[in-house]
């Protein structure tokens, strides 16, 4: 499936962009760059729909919405070995730059409190080290466009009551909070509205999910809430399709039960410091 691309594009903006690129010979170098920039800011406009929402997407596997939409994944907890992975895309509604995409997701059980097996902090929990990030989509079906090209670096965070982190923590004993980020340094990347993008890729592994050292309740269903995803000057909450996935069948708690934030770019900068 090609990526998903809404162009619109403005021939006489094009006709009026190239030639401001023909600098006249008594311009000075600093009026020929600046008209070049200008130049450079009308042609990534022209490329961007006149309006289009942005907005981020959540799916199960390890690729986007587009590629592959699917909201159920199912386990028979009968293996130590595999994983699976969500993975988390986003749409801009202009034309902008970025070095960063973080976002926000909560998880809780059907349980009131959260089974040994979502224990995932890298400190503590029954399952520590089998949660995992990464912003590398080489190998993804297209249906998103590359952003990172192999180049971010990545961090994650997750926070339970049983093991808090300092942002935070999640109040209920039954919820864990997922905090993911990536970025390029130095520079940036550039942003077309109407692009959906690739973001992230969390992976969960099977490992201790039976057998002895075992951590109980990889069978308890779940739900998990996309909140928030935030460049470097854009923050969205609004899911383009799906932001709302199901871990193991027959689950009960809605998506709605999951709680919701207006938290400040300042807040999320704050967590990666």
């Amino acid at each position: 499936m090609p990526p998903r691309v809404y162009h619109q594009w403005d021939q006489a903006a094009e006709v009026e962009a190239r030639k401001s690129l023909q600098a006249p010979d008594h311009d000075s170098r600093g009026e020929a760059a600046m008209k070049i920039g200008f130049t450079a800011f009308l042609l990534l406009l022209a490329l961007s729909p006149l309006a289009h929402a942005g907005g981020f997407n959540l799916t199960w596997g390890t690729g986007c919405w587009q590629d592959n939409p699917s909201t159920l994944r199912t386990f028979a907890c009968d293996s130590n070995v595999g994983s699976a992975s969500m993975t988390i895309s986003f749409l801009v509604d202009r034309a902008s730059y970025t070095n960063v995409v973080k976002a926000w997701a909560d998880l809780q059980s059907d349980t009131p409190l959260l089974p040994d097996w979502w224990q995932l902090g890298s400190s503590g929990g029954c399952r520590a080290g089998s949660l995992s990030v990464s912003a590398d989509f080489a190998g993804a079906s297209g249906g998103c466009q590359d952003l990172w090209n192999g180049m971010a670096t990545v961090s994650i965070l997750w926070l339970t009551a049983a093991v808090p982190g300092p942002y935070q923590p999640p109040a209920a004993l039954n919820r864990a909070r997922l905090k993911v980020g990536a970025g390029v340094s130095p520079g940036s990347v550039t942003l077309l509205g109407g692009v959906e993008y690739y973001a992230l890729r969390v992976t969960v592994d099977y490992a201790k999910s039976v057998g002895y050292g075992a951590c109980s309740g990889c069978a308890t269903p779940a739900t998990i809430v996309l909140n928030d995803v935030w460049t470097l000057n854009q923050h969205f909450t609004t899911p383009l399709a799906n932001a709302c996935l199901r871990w193991q069948a027959d689950g009960v708690t809605p998506c709605s039960a999951t709680p919701a934030r207006n938290s400040t770019w300042g807040q999320v900068k704050g967590l990666y410091r």
